[in-house]
Formats: structure tokens, sequence, C-alpha cells
């Protein structure tokens, strides 16, 4: 470890020693009269007159009385005669009128950083924030929770001042920011941390804790807007700074690093890798330090669980979250940061598939949640969500259909209408009536999450286009292509629009195209699987599942419009190409082989069709099973060559075998078994087979009838020629 001194920072504890005017002032404020105030302060110097105030105040922050802290500290400010808290709008101002050029942030140098540099830079950063504040934010959703410690905030304590301070009205503009900073008042606190700054470049000598506290404020500010870039500069010049005052092997430096590490991991294009690295930095020089059981490495602990968690490493982010839930209740017991690494745990376990457990945590989180926030609060309707979810997967409708409703009441009157986790609720609850077939409960769930969507999220928002594509999915279900069409068009001009993932835009095109395919366009849908082709190809390769997907697609639409041989052609190239990418037999395989011996059957060629239906059912059999209704069709369809070819014998065992499939598939009485009877009764009567005949037009017909099907459905091969009655023969004479 560095011999180099380093400032220790304690969480209840000020970092300077105050100044006490008597024994009694360790514990409470002196209460005189007025009159001998007014005596002491006439005769006390002004600069301990100051101090005593902002220590005075320090005492209100650390009990959160924030209104009387707010008093004393403006009291003191303005007997330094430094500024007037009176000209706040006057200095705004003057700041953004400097016009800074915002420089390289040196990130690399472990030399001293002057004072006008750090004003410089943060000043800067500051006006960058405010001109992103002053857009529309609203539509950008955040992970970061401001309840739970993610030690973004890590030297938040008041500081007070003593004889041996280095600036006077920088740590009175400090505590004062933090005032602001704690009841919310962001603005109002990041003008006061800036002025802080500013007061700092008159001392003659460096205050470093006092500086590292500005310039965390600074940075979790930024962090709370959501201005993730700016805020990781800010924290990248507190670890420069951190570095060249206390040393590598030091508390600031770890601080520095956990903050740095939480940021890739919330930044939309921040690099997991790089997260881990610095938050494992950070946990090493805590663990060597402050021990495995501080509070600190808890909060460390937690966020590389998150990481982990993120990266798909469930198992190591298992081990994390154990080791800060450890620590955590220890020092904290059943606090808000307890309760988030237990509904981290329950995260893990909902991914793992061990569903009880996560519901397990999940409503342990619920139970210390409402005792810190109440009934009504954003987390309870996202656990309540999640539960919800837990039980959709386990197929209890009943109760997760309660829990989303229970959600959204919560939600709503926490959140109000309009926000984007009621749209998330939403979006699950249209997912749930899908499943249970409700089609129009569904839609009008989806259409109410959409309407949240287009009002809370930035344009092109991925969230939006899959609320339309699941409108739209709904729509071609029910047959309405044209509704379908028109929800699939709106997600391909987004996806346009804002340069979504082309592998996401290959998808929407392949749903138009099956659209455009059942509305009997076919050019149209010919056009965009073609398209949908060239990025797949492009991006996958010619060796590729989905690429062989399409070219089934186009297939299917060149049988459509009678282009037999090209689509024979088509079919042939995604049949090599699956076999190449499985060696196993499924069911892919099998409808691309059964469409070419379509074809086949199609053009005439017997043989060759056959050939391929033979080998369509030993793949079938092989992935589907003995009793599946696609091995019934392609057995039907061997039927219909056999009998086309007049090897009556052969046709009748095929169609037998497909009529025992469909019953085990479908049940005796159903009408595809009555159309395979009637199948095998005109071969039975081109065999002249009259009892066989009878047997199997009988037995379809009682089928039909039960069934409320017309009688027109019995097709009799050859009636006119065999001179078949179908109704009943008049009766005989009487004997």
């Amino acid at each position: 470890m560095s011999q180099r001194t380093c400032f220790k920072r304690e969480r209840s504890a000020s970092v300077n020693k105050p100044t006490f005017l008597n024994e009694h002032d360790k514990s409470t404020p002196i209460k005189v009269k007025r009159s001998t105030t007014a005596t002491m302060m006439f005769l006390t110097p002004r600069p301990v007159i100051v101090s005593m105030l902002n220590n005075k105040a320090v005492f209100y922050m650390e009990r959160n009385q924030y209104a009387q802290a707010k008093k004393s500290l403006s009291r003191a400010l303005r007997m330094t005669e430094k500024t007037d808290l009176n000209h706040n709008d006057k200095m705004g101002e003057e700041e953004g009128e400097n016009n800074f050029e915002i420089g390289n942030m040196v990130t690399d140098n472990l030399g001293d950083i002057s004072w006008p540099v750090v004003r410089k830079e943060l000043a800067c950063l500051s006006l960058m924030s405010a001109s992103v504040e002053s857009s529309d934010t609203s539509k950008t959703p955040f992970k970061h929770r401001a309840e739970y410690d993610e030690g973004m905030d890590y030297f938040k304590t008041p500081l007070r001042l003593s004889d041996t301070s280095p600036s006077i009205d920088g740590t009175i503009l400090f505590n004062l920011g933090r005032v602001h900073h704690n009841q919310g008042n962001n603005d109002e606190a990041l003008s006061l941390y800036k002025r802080s700054l500013r007061a700092l470049e008159n001392g003659a000598v460096c205050d470093e804790a006092l500086t590292l506290a500005i310039l965390f404020g600074i940075g979790q500010i930024q962090y709370i807007r959501g201005d993730h870039a700016d805020s990781l500069k800010t924290y990248m010049m507190c670890l420069n700074f951190a570095r060249s005052k206390s040393g590598e092997e030091s508390l600031e430096v770890a601080a520095c690093m956990n903050c740095i590490g939480v940021l890739h991991y919330i930044m939309p294009k921040g690099d997991s890798d790089t997260a881990l690295q610095s938050l494992k930095t950070s946990i090493a020089l805590r663990k060597r330090i402050l021990g495995d059981l501080h509070i600190d490495v808890g909060t460390t602990w937690n966020n590389i669980g998150r990481i982990y968690f993120q990266q798909g490493k469930y198992d190591l982010a298992m081990d994390s979250y154990r080791k800060a839930l450890r620590i955590r209740r220890l020092e904290q017991g059943d606090s808000v940061d307890v309760a988030a690494t237990i509904f981290n745990i329950g995260q893990v376990n909902h991914q793992q598939g061990e569903r009880d457990r996560a519901l397990r945590h999940y409503q342990e989180f619920l139970k210390l949640a409402k005792k810190h926030f109440g009934e009504h609060h954003r987390d309870i309707c996202i656990v309540t969500t999640c539960i919800g979810q837990v039980l959709h997967e386990k197929k209890d409708f009943k109760k997760s259909l309660k829990a989303f409703h229970q959600a959204l009441k919560v939600g709503r009157a926490a959140l109000g209408t309009v926000h984007a986790e009621i749209a998330i609720t939403l979006n699950k609850l249209g997912n749930l009536y899908y499943e249970t077939n409700d089609l129009e409960s569904a839609l009008k769930a989806y259409h109410q999450g959409l309407q949240v969507e287009l009002t809370v999220l930035e344009p092109g928002n991925p969230n939006v286009c899959v609320t339309y594509t699941n409108i739209a999915e709904i729509h071609k279900q029910r047959s309405e292509y044209r509704k379908a069409l028109d929800n699939y068009d709106k997600v391909l001009t987004l996806q346009r629009k804002h340069a979504a993932d082309p592998l996401d835009v290959a998808n929407t095109l392949s749903s138009i195209g099956y659209v455009r395919h059942q509305k009997g366009d076919y050019q149209g849908a010919m056009d965009v699987n073609q398209e949908c082709l060239r990025i797949r190809r492009e991006i996958k390769g010619d060796v590729d599942e989905e690429v062989a997907s399409t070219l089934t697609h186009i297939a299917l639409v060149l049988l459509k419009m009678d282009m037999h041989d090209m689509a024979l052609g088509v079919l042939t190239e995604a049949y090599r190409i699956r076999t190449s990418l499985s060696k196993t037999e499924n069911r892919d395989i099998a409808f691309t082989l059964y469409n070419i011996a379509l074809i086949y059957h199609h053009q005439g060629s017997h043989e060759q069709a056959l050939s391929f239906y033979r080998e369509t059912a030993r793949v079938e059999k092989a992935a589907l099973g003995q009793a599946h209704r696609d091995l019934s069709i392609t057995f039907y369809n061997i039927g219909q060559i056999y009998y086309q070819r007049g090897e009556m014998e052969l046709a009748i065992e095929s169609f037998q075998e497909a009529l025992s499939i469909e019953r085990k598939c479908f049940g005796e009485n159903h009408p595809t078994c009555a159309r395979t009877l009637n199948e095998i009764g005109n071969i039975e009567l081109q065999m002249g087979n009259v009892e066989a005949v009878m047997q199997s037009y009988t037995e379809a017909l009682r089928i039909y009838r039960e069934a409320g099907v017309n009688d027109d459905h019995l097709v009799i091969y050859g009636r006119s020629l065999y001179r078949f009655e179908v109704v009943q023969p008049a009766a005989a004479g009487a004997a």
C-alpha cells in the first residue's frame, strides 16, 4: 500500500475537527438570550462567528433539519462578504456568458490539476447539463434509483470549519449546495457547487476534501439527470485529482472507480468490461483499507453483481449479490439497500428458471420496501409487475392477472397514468391476454401501452416497435390483414428512420411479406422477401437458418405465381442450407422436403414426389413423433399418388395410416377423419369391395352430420358410372 497520506472519509463524522466554544457545544447548540448573542458576535472575530454558524448548520443537516441549516448557512455566507445569495441569477448569467470551450479531459496525467482547469472543465460540463435539461429529458428512461446506494454520492457528509480550514466561503457554499442537493433541488445545488469551486481559486492551499466533495456532488447531479456522458467526465476528473493528491492506493480512488463502473453499466453505450474492471479495482482497494465487511465493500459487491447479470453470468452475479446481502444485513438491518439486493437475487433466480425462489425474493422485497416507501411507490409497481410475469410463466393466469392490475393501480397512484413503467405493465398484461386467447383484451392493453410509450419514450424507441408488432400479430391471426399491414408498415418506417438493427428490419420485412402473401399481393410479397433475403445474407452469410427460412417463403410465393421450376430451385437451396446446419432431424427440414415433394406431385413426377414424401415422413417421425398432424398429411398425399398410379392396395394402406394418426390427433369423430374415410371408400369402390365401401361412406356421413357438416361433403368418385343411388330406393310392394 502506498505510504501517501490519504483523506479518510467517515459516514457519520465530519472530515475536519470542529471548533467548539465550550464542552456543551459538542452535543447541542448553545441557547442564549438575544442580547447575549449580539454581544458575543460583536466581541468575537468574524471568522469564528462564520465557523460557528457553519458548524451549527452541519448539526442541523445531520438531523435533516434543512430549513434551519439553510438559514444558518445563508447568514454565514453573508458574513464572508464574498458573495451575496441575492445575486444567484446574476452569477449564473455571468458564468453562462463565459462561452467556455470544452477541452480534452486529461485522464492519464497524475500531476497537479490547477484550479483554473478544474473550474473551466466543470463549468463546461454543467452548462452542457443545463442544455440537456431544457430539452425533453422525460423521454429518456433511467435505470438508476436515487433511493438506493450505488456509491455515486460518496463525499456527501457536510463539512465543518475550523481555524485551519483552507476555504471558508467555499465550504459554506458547498454545505448550502448539499442542503439543496439533499432536498432534490438540483439546479440550485449545481449553481452553488460551481460558486464553491470559484471560491476555491482564491485559496492559497489546495482543499482536497472540499474539491472532491464538490466534484462528486456535480457528478451525481449529472447522473441523476441522465447526463451520463458528462457525469463520466466529471468522475474521471475526480479520479485524476484523487490519484494526484491521495495516491493510487486510496479510498478516494476506490470511490471514483466505483462510480466510473456504475456509469459504464448505466450508459446505453457503456463498456461492461470497463465497468467490471473499474469495480474490481474499487473493491480490491476497499477491502485492503476497510476490511471485507465494510458497508462500502457491500455496495461495490452489489454493483459488480449487476454487471455480471448484464453479461448473463448468473452464477457470478448470484455470488456477488450474496456477499453484498451478507454485509448489508450486518450493517443496515432491513434497509432499502438490503431490499434492493434481495430483489437483484430474485432477478437471477428468475433468469435461471427458479421461479418459486424468484417469487419469494420479490415478495420479501415488497415487504421491506413498503415499510420505507409506503404502498404507492414506483418500485412497488415494478416488482409487482415482476411477480405478475413469474406467475404468467407458471401458467397461473388468474393470479398473474391480479398482480398486473395491482401493479397498474400502484403505478398510476405513484407515477401518474403516463409513465414508462405503466407502459411496461400494460404490455405484459397484453401478453397475458394474448396467451389466454383473449385477443380483444390484449389489443386494448397493447393500444393503451402504445399511447403511453408514444408520449414518454423518445422517437424510434424499440419498445414502440415491439408494441406495434404485437398489435399487428393479433390482426394477422384474426385475418385482418389490412390492419396488420398498417401496423407492420409503421414499424418499418420507424426502424428505417431511426437506423434500427438491420436484422430487426429484416424480421419486419419477413412479416410484411407473409401478410402480403395472404392478401394475394404476390408481387409485393416477393419484393419485401427479396429485400429481407439480401439483408440477412449480407449479415449472416449464405448458410444460416433465417436465410433458409426466407428462401422457403420466396418459394411459396413463386408457387402461387405458378413458377414451379423456380420454386423448386429455391427450395432445394433451402434444403441444402438446413441439412448443412443441423445433423439432427427437425420440422424445418421436413417442411422443406414436403414442399419439394408437393411441386413434383403437381408436375406429375410421381416417382420423385413419392421419394420426397417418404423422406418427409421419415424426418417427421424422428422430429415430431409417430402421431403428429403433419405426418398424417404426408401419408394422405402418399395415398393420393398411389391412387393416381392405380396402386390401390398401397393407396388404402397409406390412407389407413393417415386415418390412424388423425384419430389420435383429433379424435375419432373429427371431420378430418371423415374426409379420409371418404377417400378410402372411393378406393374400395374402384376395387369393387361393396361392404367396405358402404362401411366407409356410412361412417364418414355419420361424422359429417354429427359435426353439422352438409352431406354434399361426401364425394363419391364414379357415381354415374356405377349408377349409385344416394337416396333410399322405393319400398317393395305389399306381399
